[in-house]
């Protein structure tokens, strides 16, 4: 099973009150170009699709055909897109329905009831758990857990497990992200490794915007990062993750691709 993971695109995101739409519609473009090339059997982007909760019909516009290109540019692909923290949970649900004609998720709400809203099976390639961001206190204990256990109890086939969330990991790099500290980071509180539950042959993570892996010894929990700096701190390249997993409980291969900024940010230094 091959996987496109990206997160935190931030559509609509203003710098100092400058526009970002030619840069965001210009790495959107390198979105389409990299499907064209990896022909993946998975895209998954890891929350935080906009930067407000409240996005401009433009930048909603620029999602929405941005999605048909992606989808056109590979017809066998299973799309997945969750809410992070910035975006409105309840937008992601409006169109679920029509979407998934295009093979596209979007999830937007914790169904504590039922599971089956969070697991994608996708035929003969793998399964997907996909859970968007929720404030800690109203994920039951053992959440995770229960997911992947319903879909241990249905993988005959041995198939790729992949697990996607978007929140806070003790012990990642939060280099570029403002008034954060080891516990809390862009305002969420941060979750033990152990807590994700065990099961997963991949755990496709957004919120931190520095690409990374978070050290657990097995090389398969990783933050892909944005896909271009949200703030002049982000100095550093930005990508997306092109995964690979023959079967169930293979170590995954990991390769960066990376997304150019057409208006990159650059810091001048300061006169002495």
């Amino acid at each position: 099973m091959k996987i496109l993971h990206t997160s935190d695109w931030h559509l609509g995101h203003t710098l100092y009150n400058y526009d970002r739409m030619e840069e965001q519609s210009d790495m959107l473009r390198q979105m389409v170009e990299i499907v064209k090339v990896y022909q993946p059997d998975l895209f998954l982007l890891a929350g935080d699709v906009f930067h407000t909760s409240q996005p401009s019909s433009a930048a909603q516009k620029m999602f929405a055909e941005a999605l048909v290109a992606i989808h056109d540019a590979n017809h066998q692909m299973t799309i997945v897109a969750t809410a992070g923290n910035h975006d409105s949970s309840s937008k992601h649900e409006i169109f679920r329905t029509p979407w998934e004609a295009l093979k596209v998720y979007t999830i937007g709400n914790l169904s504590k009831e039922n599971l089956d809203d969070h697991i994608i099976e996708i035929p003969g390639k793998g399964y997907v758990i996909a859970v968007p961001y929720a404030y800690e206190r109203n994920i039951p204990a053992g959440f995770f857990q229960q997911l992947l256990d319903t879909v241990a109890a249905r993988n005959s086939e041995n198939l790729p497990v992949i697990m996607t969330a978007h929140t806070t990991v003790k012990g990642c790099d939060f280099t570029g992200h403002d008034n954060s500290t080891e516990n809390t980071i862009g305002g969420i509180d941060s979750l033990d490794i152990k807590e994700m539950g065990e099961g997963y042959d991949y755990l496709a993570l957004g919120h931190i915007h520095h690409e990374q892996f978070v050290h657990t010894g097995k090389h398969n929990v990783r933050y892909s990062g944005t896909p271009i700096a949200v703030s002049f701190d982000e100095n550093y390249p930005h990508s997306v993750s092109i995964v690979d997993i023959a079967k169930h409980g293979d170590r995954p291969s990991i390769e960066k691709v990376e997304i150019k900024n057409c208006h990159p940010l650059v810091t001048l230094p300061i006169e002495e």
